[in-house]
C-alpha cells in the first residue's frame, strides 16, 4: 500500500483494521505473515541452530511491554541470531536522524492504547514509501527473543518489530539473512547509496576523510564494513580478530570528528557494532592512552562513555587498515524532512529519479561484446547537463552520483548490471547509435565498473560542465529487469531520456516508376463501380509486384484493409485509382527501407532494428510506442515481416493523424501523443 501523502492517508490500512480489532475485542493475526516456519524460512523448516521456535506476543514475553523506551535511540539496536548485522547497523545509523526514524517506525501506535496486536512500518520500496501492517508474535526460544532486540531494555520492542516488518517485505526472516548495510539504510529513507572499496588500500581517494566530512556534514549516513577472510570451506559468519574487530561484519559509523593532539590535528571516527557489545581494543578507543589524556572538553566534545556498549572512536588512519569498505548513503529530498533542513541547517543534494526496464527486443541490448555489439545502442539513454561547479570544488568540477537500482524480484539480483557516461559535443534529444557517437560525442568518459549481481550499482564522478549520456546495461542482451536510475548532484541540473518523439508520418520521398499497365490491372481487380476494396487490392498488388518482376508480397486481407483506411481519402471504405497507385507508391519505399536491414533475406527483420527503419521514413517513434508495437507484433522471437511493417506504419499515421484532428493541439491535450500511439497499438 502506498503511502504518500499525510499520516491519515498514508495509515489507512492499519488504523481501518486496529478500529476493526477493538470493536470485535480480538488480536490481530497475519494472514499474510502467520506465526509460524514459513515466515522464517523460504522453504519453511525451522532455522539451523533451533530443535523449535516459540511465536510469543510481547505481553507474553514481558510484563509490562513498551514500543518505545525513553524515545528512539541507535543504542537500543542489538543483533540476534541472524545473520543481518548490515540490517541492524543500518537501523542504528538512522535512529540518529529523529525524523527519519519516525516515518519508518510511526509513533500513533503502542502497548498501553488501543492496543490490538497490531502495528506497522513504512519502507521506502524502490521509488514509493509503502505501509508494511504485521501482528506483535515474534520467535522466542521459549523465554528470550531470538532475532533483533534491546538487549539492555528487554521490554522495549520497536527494534524486534520493525525486523519483523522488513523480514515481511523481503518475504520471511532468512530473507535478510545476510546483505549490504546500504540496503537497509536506502530501504529505511530513500536515500542513494555509494560504496568505496578500500580492499586495496593503494587505490582509496586521498581525499576520503573530505568526501566522509563532507557527506556526514550533509545528513548523508555511513557505515563500514571488514571481509570475511576466513579459510576455504568455513561457515563462520564473523570472526574475531585480535583489536577486537570482527572479519565478516557491518558496523555504523556515527560520528566524525577532528581533535587536538600532541601538537597535531588528528581525525577521528565514531563507530558502533550492531551487537551492542565488543568494541575495537586498540589506539583512541574508550580505555586508550590517548583518550585518557584527552582534556574533560575534547572528552565532552567526543561524548565519551566508558563502557562495553559497541561504540568506539578509532582513528581515520586505523580505520583504513582495518576496513574494506566505506558505505555512503545520501538522503534525497523526499527523505528529507523540513525539519531536519531548520534544525540542523545542512544542504540537501539535487536528485531525479527514472523509473525504467531492459527489454528483450526492444531495450535489452547488453554490454556491446561481439557479436551483439551494435544492440548496446538500444539500452536506455539519459542525458544530465551540469551547469555550476560544487560551491567548495577549486577545480571548476561537479559532482554526479549515479544510482542504478535492479528491482529485485523474489529478493534475488537475477542480473549483471553496469552503466557508462559519454560527454557530447552538441546537445541532442536522440538516442545515441554508433553512427551519432563519432559525430557528437567523445569517447567513453566513465563507467561504473565491472558488471555484478549487486542491486545497486553506484558511482561517484567529478565532472565538468557540460551535457552527458548515461546508458545502463545488463552484461548480456536480451535479458529482461526492471531498474530504477537516480543522478545525485550539489547543484541543480537538467535531465531526461533520449527517445525519439513522432515524426508527422512515413516518409513518400521513395518511388517506384509506375508503367501504363497498372491502370489495367486496376480495372480488371475492380468491378463496375471502380472501387477498390480490400480483398481487391490485395489482388492488384500482387500482380503489381509481378509486373516489375518483384517477388510477391504476401499480404494478408488485415494488410490490406489498414492500406484502405491509410489512403481512403473520404473515408468511403474503398480506394480509387490514384489512391490504389499512391498506396503501390508507399509500399516501395516501405519495402525498399525494410529490405536494407533485412541483411539475411529471411523476410523477417530483429526489432531492435526498427527505431532505424521508421527514421529513415521519416517517423521516428519514442521507446514506449517501440514496446507496445515489439509487445503486439514481435513475437517470441522478436522479428517482424514486412507485411506487419506495413500494417505497423498504416495504423501509426492514420492514429497519428486522428490526433492532430481531435486533440486541439498538444497543450490541450488529455492524453499526450506517445501515449495515443502506444495504446493505438493494442486495438
Amino acid at each position: 500500500m502506498s503511502v504518500r501523502g499525510s499520516t491519515s492517508r498514508r495509515n489507512r490500512e492499519y488504523h481501518t483494521l486496529r478500529a476493526e480489532l477493538l470493536r470485535a475485542n480480538s488480536l490481530f493475526v497475519d494472514p499474510e505473515f502467520p506465526p509460524n516456519n514459513t515466515s522464517l524460512t523460504f522453504n519453511g523448516q525451522t532455522p539451523p541452530g533451533f530443535a523449535k521456535v516459540v511465536w510469543k506476543r510481547p505481553t507474553d514475553i514481558v510484563k509490562h511491554p513498551k514500543l518505545f523506551v525513553r524515545g528512539v535511540s541507535r543504542f537500543d539496536l542489538d543483533q540476534g541470531a541472524l545473520g543481518n548485522c548490515w540490517f541492524i547497523a543500518g537501523a542504528a545509523v538512522v535512529a540518529t536522524h529523529g525524523k527519519l526514524i519516525e516515518r519508518v517506525v510511526p509513533n500513533d501506535q503502542d502497548f498501553e492504547v488501543d492496543y490490538a496486536g497490531i502495528f506497522h512500518f513504512n519502507f521506502w520500496w524502490y521509488g514509493k514509501w509503502t505501509e508494511v501492517v504485521i501482528d506483535d508474535y515474534l520467535p522466542t526460544d521459549g523465554f528470550r527473543l531470538i532475532y533483533g532486540r534491546n538487549r539492555e531494555q528487554p521490554d522495549e520492542f520497536w527494534p524486534a518489530l520493525l525486523e519483523k516488518a522488513y523480514a515481511k517485505i523481503r518475504g520471511c526472516y532468512q530473507g535478510i539473512d545476510g546483505g549490504k548495510l546500504d540496503y537497509a539504510i536506502v530501504d529505511l529513507t530513500g536515500s542513494i547509496s555509494e560504496r568505496i572499496d578500500m580492499s586495496n588500500k593503494s587505490n582509496v581517494p586521498s581525499n576520503l576523510y573530505d568526501i566522509m566530512w563532507k557527506c556526514y556534514k550533509m545528513n548523508s549516513m555511513l557505515g563500514a564494513s571488514i571481509s570475511l577472510k576466513s579459510p576455504s570451506g568455513s561457515t563462520r559468519r564473523e570472526v574475531e580478530l585480535p583489536n577486537g574487530l570482527f572479519m565478516g561484519h557491518a558496523y555504523s559509523i556515527t560520528g566524525l570528528a577532528t581533535v587536538p593532539y600532541r601538537g597535531m590535528s588528528v581525525q577521528l571516527v565514531r563507530l558502533r557494532n550492531p551487537w551492542g557489545r565488543d568494541e575495537w581494543k586498540g589506539d583512541w578507543s574508550d580505555g586508550s592512552d590517548q583518550m585518557r589524556s584527552m582534556s574533560q572538553e575534547v572528552r565532552k566534545q567526543l561524548n565519551i562513555v566508558v563502557r562495553n556498549d559497541g561504540e568506539f572512536w578509532m582513528s581515520y588512519h586505523d580505520l583504513l587498515l582495518n576496513f574494506d569498505e566505506v558505505q555512503l548513503c545520501h538522503l534525497q529530498p523526499d527523505a528529507l524532512t523540513s525539519e531536519i533542513v531548520n534544525d540542523e541547517k545542512q544542504e540537501a543534494w539535487q536528485v531525479v529519479v527514472y523509473h525504467d526496464a531492459w527489454l528483450k527486443g526492444v531495450t535489452a541490448g547488453g554490454c556491446g561484446n561481439k557479436p551483439h555489439q551494435d544492440l548496446y545502442w538500444r539500452n536506455p539513454q539519459f542525458f544530465i547537463t551540469l551547469k555550476d561547479v560544487d560551491n567548495t570544488d577549486r577545480n571548476n568540477m561537479c559532482t554526479l552520483i549515479v544510482s542504478l537500482i535492479e528491482k529485485e524480484q523474489d529478493n534475488r539480483n537475477k542480473v549483471a548490471m553496469a552503466f557508462d557516461i559519454y560527454r557530447l559535443k552538441n546537445p541532442q534529444r536522440r538516442p545515441l547509435d554508433g553512427d551519432s557517437l563519432s559525430r557528437n560525442a567523445l569517447l567513453l568518459q566513465k563507467s561504473s565498473g565491472t558488471y555484478e549481481f549487486y542491486r545497486e550499482k553506484t558511482k561517484r564522478f567529478e565532472l565538468t560542465p557540460g551535457t552527458y549520456v548515461v546508458i545502463p546495461s545488463t552484461f548480456y542482451p536480451n535479458v529482461e529487469s526492471q531498474f530504477m536510475l537516480r543522478f545525485f548532484t550539489e547543484k541543480p541540473f537538467d535531465s531526461g531520456v533520449l527517445d525519439e518523439e513522432p515524426g508527422p508520418g512515413p516518409s513518400s520521398t521513395v518511388t517506384t516508376p509506375m508503367e501504363d499497365p497498372t491502370k489495367a490491372i486496376y480495372k480488371r481487380c475492380t468491378k463496375e463501380d471502380g472501387k477498390m476494396y480490400a480483398r481487391e487490392l490485395k489482388h492488384f498488388l500482387r500482380e503489381l509486384t509481378v509486373l516489375e518482376h518483384k517477388e510477391p508480397i504476401k499480404f494478408s486481407t488485415e494488410t490490406c484493409r489498414s492500406l484502405v483506411t491509410l489512403m481512403d481519402r473520404n473515408r468511403s471504405g474503398a480506394l480509387d485509382y490514384d489512391e490504389a497507385l499512391k498506396a503501390w507508391k508507399e509500399i516501395q519505399g516501405f519495402r525498399a527501407v525494410f529490405k536494407q536491414s533485412d541483411v539475411d533475406e529471411s523476410g523477417n527483420v530483429n526489432t531492435y532494428e526498427l527505431g532505424k527503419m521508421f527514421a529513415k521514413l521519416g517517423f521516428p517513434i519514442s521507446r514506449m510506442v517501440l514496446t507496445g508495437i515489439v509487445r503486439r507484433y514481435g513475437g517470441r522471437d522478436n522479428s517482424i515481416s514486412l507485411p506487419d511493417f506495413i500494417v505497423i506504419l498504416c495504423k501509426l499515421t492514420v492514429m497519428y493523424s486522428l490526433y492532430q484532428d481531435h486533440s486541439g493541439g498538444a497543450d490541450t491535450a488529455k492524453i499526450s501523443m506517445n501515449e495515443f500511439l502506444y495504446f493505438s497499438m493494442f486495438c
